[in-house]
């Protein structure tokens, strides 16, 4: 037997030591995912586990066709990667709705969940506690202190500015109360 160029089944050989290296899903109906039939591959939780492989890929090249660029913000990031947790839940969530049975049988006689229930079920769990985490860690208190820090850094350039121009210190206050006027109506 050759070995095949991958993804590999990757189940536990039972003489030898290593893993099984024939192509993932060889001699099933989910080529590319999961185990060979040799492994698993056929048996209702193999088919389902190859099932979930195969949406979790799916979404992945959907929601990653882009670079990415460095972090420089991680509050902010933090906040857009929540946003693609609950965009791929949503998209996900989809294609459960257009499922016409959350369940199949098996010609054993058996009943499994649908491979998208679980996934589904996965990507809430995930978004969950992505936005406890986010909770945790007070982000929108620390985007507002980040905020009123810039705040502070304008205000004090533009009252060194106004000094440098030599204007009298009635006018410097009078030209402050009316940017923060204005900037109050902005926010």
């Amino acid at each position: 037997m050759g070995k095949s160029k991958g993804p590999y089944c990757g189940g536990k050989l039972r003489h030898r030591d290593g893993t099984c290296e024939r192509d993932a899903g060889a001699g099933t109906d989910h080529l590319g995912y999961g185990r060979c039939s040799w492994h698993g591959g056929c048996s209702p939780t193999g088919s389902q586990s190859a099932a979930e492989q195969r949406i979790e890929a799916e979404a992945e090249r959907l929601l990653y066709q882009h670079d990415a660029p460095a972090v420089t913000d991680h509050l902010e990031a933090l906040q857009r990667l929540a946003g693609r947790v609950l965009a791929m839940e949503q998209f996900i969530g989809e294609k459960v709705n257009e499922l016409r049975s959350l369940r199949y049988g098996s010609e054993a006689g058996g009943e499994q969940l649908r491979a998208e229930v679980a996934v589904l079920e996965r990507a809430m769990d995930r978004a969950g506690r992505l936005l406890v985490d986010i909770a945790k860690l007070n982000i929108e208190e620390r985007l507002a202190t980040v905020t009123e820090q810039q705040v502070t850094l304008v205000r004090d350039a533009l009252a060194a500015q106004l000094a440098a121009a030599g204007l009298p210190a009635e006018q410097q206050r009078d030209i402050m109360t009316g940017v923060g006027r204005r900037l109050r109506i902005v926010s």
